[in-house]
């Protein structure tokens, strides 16, 4: 007993947040007050599950000889009847796999299905992170920031896949920073790409931090995954979707998109050439800061990570979850983030968005009964603000260190470039 007690009292933190964790999912099962927390449109109050689902509606057409984007069938048949669906833009191995398991139950039954087997495999992944670092000074502070992020119940609440991407993504970086089996971190490589492709952002870092062959043999793991699927034509709707995204970007700004670039947009009225040389550039700062060999893996990562939430187009309040399981890691891999002040900012950025503030004293919010609470423009700007402020100082926080060294260091470097090239005579 003498042990259990000294258990929890060492690792309170960490026990604190699996509490909240559960809370979450609690809460959302039975519709709660936290529900007040965020916008109606972000919780789906109009149509409970339109997001969810896509998933079990695409395999159930698919299964019965139609489309993967869950299109009724010529009969008029569909998996979720009587709901509001989204037609299906996830991959079709992803769709067909997972699908295939949830359409064994009703529509309803599902639902609840999907929260149990979201919540058995964070609580397995938290558990395997814990033992995995549990030497570390700061492992329950980072389990805290893991489990205690709060934005996860919107994910929780409207049934959305993002929470498994985060499962394996947190399982792919500690294949990747205790450099364990090489094809097992491809495979979880794979496994974030099947769920959603935030993961090719990542290749520049696997090329550059010694991980090559498990960005490569992840890539051809989601191939093959994709192959079968695009010569017999069922994937064109996933292929269209990816490539308007990167090629054809939306300029969605309120009251739904939470990003540094649609704020800029819709507040400052800059042309499209500035704000896409400002994306370009801060592109090609995370690129060159991940490149250098002082800066760690995971850091690196964390960089992309926090790239893709500010200048991706279609980046709703759930997708900032995907900032728990690297911040998490960083905690415990980098001094950087040891500090109090890039502490406290790893716990700003658990916190729900300004909308609980406003929504509580009715500043520029709306009721509608089929909609639910909604932000104006001006309370839609304070929310994006509210999220990306503890992003941007955490940034200063962990890159500050590193800036007098990394100039040293390119200084020196491009020295001693000048100097062979005097030498070689090749430029000049």
């Amino acid at each position: 007993m003498q042990k259990v007690y000294k258990n929890l009292a060492t690792h309170k933190l960490a026990y604190l947040g699996l509490i909240i964790l559960l809370f979450l999912y609690i809460s959302a099962s039975r519709s709660s007050v936290l529900t007040n927390f965020f916008t109606g449109n972000s919780s789906h109050h109009c149509c409970h599950g339109m997001d969810f689902y896509q998933v079990p509606n695409g395999a159930y057409a698919f299964l019965h000889g139609g489309s993967l984007t869950g299109k009724p069938l010529s009969d008029g048949s569909v998996y979720a009847k009587g709901y509001f669906v989204n037609q299906n833009v996830y991959h079709p191995f992803f769709t067909v796999v997972l699908g295939s398991w949830l359409i064994q139950f009703s529509p309803a039954q599902s639902f609840f299905a999907w929260l149990f087997l979201k919540l058995s495999l964070t609580l397995i992944a938290i558990s395997y992170f814990f033992w995995t670092f549990r030497t570390s000074k700061y492992i329950s502070f980072a389990v805290f920031v893991l489990a205690a992020n709060v934005t996860q119940y919107l994910d929780i609440i409207i049934g959305q896949f993002q929470g498994i991407l985060n499962v394996f993504f947190l399982l792919l970086l500690i294949n990747l920073v205790k450099k364990q089996d090489k094809m097992w971190g491809s495979v979880l490589y794979c496994l974030t790409l099947l769920v959603k492709p935030i993961g090719i952002l990542w290749l520049w870092m696997f090329l550059w931090k010694q991980h090559f062959k498990v960005g490569l043999f992840g890539c051809i793991l989601f191939a093959g995954c994709t192959i079968p699927f695009l010569f017999s034509g069922a994937a064109s709707y996933y292929t269209t979707n990816l490539l308007t995204h990167y090629l054809s970007p939306s300029n969605d700004g309120p009251n739904q998109i939470i990003t540094l670039l649609a704020l800029l947009r819709y507040t400052t009225h800059w042309s499209d050439i500035v704000l896409k040389s400002i994306q370009g550039g801060v592109l090609v700062l995370v690129l060159f800061f991940s490149s250098l060999k002082r800066i760690h893996v995971s850091k690196g990562i964390f960089l992309t990570v926090v790239y893709y939430l500010f200048f991706y187009d279609f980046v709703f309040e759930y997708h900032y979850t995907t900032l728990a399981p690297i911040i998490a890691v960083c905690i415990v891999c980098c001094p950087e983030f040891q500090t109090r002040f890039s502490r406290f900012c790893a716990l700003l950025t658990c916190l729900p968005s300004a909308f609980i503030l406003l929504n509580y004293w009715h500043i520029n919010v709306t009721f509608d009964k089929f909609y639910g609470p909604n932000p104006g423009a001006f309370g839609w700007e304070l929310m994006v603000v509210s999220k990306i402020v503890p992003v941007i100082l955490l940034l200063v926080s962990v890159l500050v260190p590193d800036i007098v060294p990394i100039y040293t260091q390119v200084k020196a470097f491009w020295l001693a470039l000048r100097k062979v090239n005097r030498e070689m005579e090749v430029f000049g």
